[in-house]
């Protein structure tokens, strides 16, 4: 299962649509910051399910949520953008969230700055800003968890 991860579009549409068709993905997981860039996606996107957050720029969006907890292959999954939590300042409020709800896999932007690392079994990804063509990929295989820092 191929997952995209994408965050902070800040409008630019046209990076946005042409990473989703780089990659076609079986989900599209949107960490927010222009969250109607990811509701458009969605609307052509014809085979991937997507998951979209809003951010700290989306004020007249009252729709999306602010995140999203699943489950995706045994793999309980946390979608945020990170600004509630203070990610800019430091992971560990993200990560206790995280903990609290026993989530495996932490998906976020806001910071603009690629990031993967793992903390207790809890893995915190960030794919960069769409913005200035970067993006994330996470493969999940039979025991197997891979995640990926790309760029246009």
């Amino acid at each position: 299962m191929k997952i995209l991860v994408i965050s902070d579009s800040h409008g630019d549409f046209k990076k946005l649509y042409e990473i989703y068709m780089k990659e076609k993905a079986d989900y599209v997981f949107f960490a927010g910051d222009h969250s109607k860039d990811g509701i458009e996606l969605s609307l052509l996107g014809d085979k991937s399910s997507f998951y979209i957050v809003k951010g700290n720029t989306d004020f007249s969006d009252w729709e999306t949520p602010n995140k999203i907890n699943l489950e995706l292959e045994g793999y309980k999954i946390l979608l945020t953008h990170g600004h509630l939590y203070g990610v800019k300042r430091g992971y560990n409020k993200i990560l206790e969230e995280a903990k609290k709800d026993g989530i495996d896999i932490v998906l976020f932007g806001h910071t603009h700055k690629k990031f993967y690392q793992e903390y207790d079994g809890v893995h915190l990804f960030n794919p960069g800003a769409v913005q200035d063509g970067d993006y994330g990929i996470i493969e999940i295989g039979k025991n197997e968890l891979i995640f990926e820092q790309k760029r246009l």
